[in-house]
């Protein structure tokens, strides 16, 4: 299940935490929003430092972090999902309806996309979020932003081999 970004950082030169990727993510929806406003919402984390790789998953029963050397990291990837199907049977089914086809086919589309970030640890662990636009706070994602991200943990991975 896709989760809605909260934050969105990624950079060829660290923020403020010494962070070169930072992006948050939580459930979707209203309840799932106002939780976050009380700060006790579930969300899914990814922090790439220079020599790190840190995995978090925090829900109300708990929370649980995966650190990785980034030397421990041998394959990056990502993958971007548009859900033009389901659109266009939502637009055909309800265009019948006062035309409600129009709208709703294409809000689906622009709110479903999903972009999948992960890695490969040597081990053989694979971490992977997959996240999508979130209205409530106006990030957006692109192929180009997954793009740069693992553009980012590469060169991060050929420093440690270098």
């Amino acid at each position: 299940m896709s989760l809605v970004i909260k934050k969105w950082y990624a950079s060829e030169s660290q923020n403020e935490d010494g962070n070169f990727v930072h992006i948050v993510g939580r459930q979707g929806g209203l309840l799932s929003w106002l939780l976050s406003l009380f700060k006790i919402d579930p969300t899914n984390e990814i922090e790439i430092q220079d020599n790190l790789l840190k995995f978090t998953t925090s829900s109300l029963a708990g929370r649980e972090k995966r650190i990785i050397p980034m030397k421990s990291i041998s394959s990056s990837y990502y993958g971007y999902e548009k859900p033009w199907k389901m659109a266009l049977f939502l637009g055909v089914i309800f265009t019948p309806l006062l035309g409600l086809g129009l709208v709703i086919g294409p809000l689906y589309y622009i709110l479903n996309k999903s972009l999948t970030v992960g890695v490969v640890e040597s081990s053989g662990w694979v971490g992977a979020f997959s996240f999508k636009r979130s209205i409530i706070e106006g990030q957006n994602i692109n192929e180009e932003d997954a793009y740069r991200v693992i553009e980012i943990i590469r060169s991060l991975i050929e420093e440690k081999t270098v």
